[in-house]
């Protein structure tokens, strides 16, 4: 059993005469066991820090790669903040050009009721669309005679009530109609 040394009152003042009283652990009061354990644990933890490195020191400066390498945090699946989402693009509307009236499948054309005359170009690929599917392209003519317009069916298999629009412009003018 080991024992432990204890100074007491009665020793202190007795000017190192009487040697320090010592108990075993068995002989501490069960109410002073607690304390006395905290006490040993702080010792030893102060011992320890001592021992480490301090912060200024080569051994322990970071390193330049280390420094630029910043580990994320894992934070608890509670305690995590909410993502900022951007928000959803804005969809640009389509311009329809018109609505097909007439299909003639011998010459290939067909014939465009427009909304609007002034935003057709001559020559541009256009598309047809039947139920949010492609049915077919259409090369715009300069043939027109408002509010209808006369488009060749290059592909596809358009029909009489689709619409018509321009995806994206790629004609830089408007072709000029051939001289009557």
């Amino acid at each position: 059993m080991e024992r432990i040394h204890v100074f007491t009152s009665s020793n202190a003042n007795s000017g190192f005469s009487n040697p320090p009283a010592s108990v075993t652990l068995d002989e501490v009061e069960p109410d002073m066991k607690l304390p006395v354990f905290f006490t040993c644990i702080l010792i030893v933890l102060a011992m320890a820090g001592c021992a480490t490195p301090k912060k200024d020191s080569p051994e322990a400066k970071p390193k330049p790669e280390a420094a630029a390498k910043k580990v994320p945090i894992s934070w608890p699946s509670w305690l995590k903040f909410p993502k900022k989402t951007p928000p959803p693009p804005s969809a640009t509307p389509i311009d329809w050009a018109g609505v097909i009236r007439l299909v003639n499948e011998d010459d290939r054309f067909v014939l465009i009721q427009a909304q609007g005359v002034k935003g057709v170009i001559a020559g541009e690929k256009y598309l047809c669309i039947r139920d949010s599917a492609e049915t077919g392209v259409l090369r715009m003519t300069a043939l027109k005679n408002p509010p209808f317009l006369i488009a060749d069916i290059l592909s596809g298999d358009p029909r009489a009530g689709d619409r018509v629009y321009l995806p994206s412009p790629t004609v830089v003018g408007p072709i000029q109609p051939p001289p009557p």
